[in-house]
């Protein structure tokens, strides 16, 4: 008796249009049974749109979920892996600035001084304290440039660096458009075409930039490149 009006229940509430999940919310059976039972019931076209519909929302949901766990097992592991930087040391910040400019650096042309050039904003600041930390260099030494596509606006580009670097306005009167022609140039501005790329330069540092290079060299050294 109990197993008819189960059953009875069961084949109601799908020819209402319910899904299987909704079903078995309502009727305490196992999926096969259910498959059992609507084997030869035959779904008017209105009942089968709702069906459809109600698996697009399952799919929407559980591809919503999966999302929401990856991004959180991805601050998880950033947290944890942040959390395992603890205080740098004087040579370990040495090291850093070293590969670094290593990077970006250009350690080609050394007659033209110590010169680095980068649209992030941290890797700026980690140099400008890398410059007096390493270095010993004074705010006077250096020099800024900055780099614009066409649309960035050179008032706003300025106020930004400002910002990051905390030197005044005023000490922002490079500003260069980039030109066409240096398409390696240009895809590395298109990064942050708002604020364009900065340029922190030493001034006389021909000797630092030698220094550099050496470092550069030893580096290679010590790790057999």
């Amino acid at each position: 008796m109990v197993y008819t009006n189960l059953k009875n229940a069961a084949l109601g509430l799908r020819k209402e249009g319910l899904s299987y999940a909704e079903i078995k919310e309502k009727v305490p059976v196992s999926k096969a049974t259910l498959s059992k039972w609507f084997r030869e019931i035959k779904l008017s076209p209105v009942q089968k749109s709702r069906l459809k519909q109600k698996r697009t929302e399952g799919a929407r949901r559980a591809s919503e979920k999966k999302a929401e766990q990856t991004l959180k097992s991805i601050q998880e592991i950033k947290s944890k892996s942040s959390r395992e930087i603890r205080k740098i040391s004087k040579r370990e910040l040495w090291l850093m600035g070293v590969m670094l400019y290593w990077k970006n650096g250009n350690k080609n042309d050394l007659k033209k001084g110590v010169h680095f050039t980068s649209a992030d904003p941290d890797q700026i600041k980690m140099f400008l304290n890398w410059l007096y930390e390493i270095g010993g260099l004074k705010d006077e030494e250096l020099t800024f440039d900055i780099f614009l596509t066409g649309t960035g606006a050179p008032d706003k580009a300025i106020n930004f660096w400002s910002k990051i670097t905390g030197f005044s306005e005023d000490s922002f009167n490079h500003i260069y458009r980039h030109k066409k022609r240096h398409r390696k140039s240009k895809r590395q501005i298109q990064k942050n075409s708002e604020n364009g790329l900065l340029r922190v330069r030493v001034r006389a540092s021909s000797m630092l930039a030698r220094q550099i290079s050496g470092w550069i060299e030893g580096l290679k050294e010590v790790a057999k490149l």
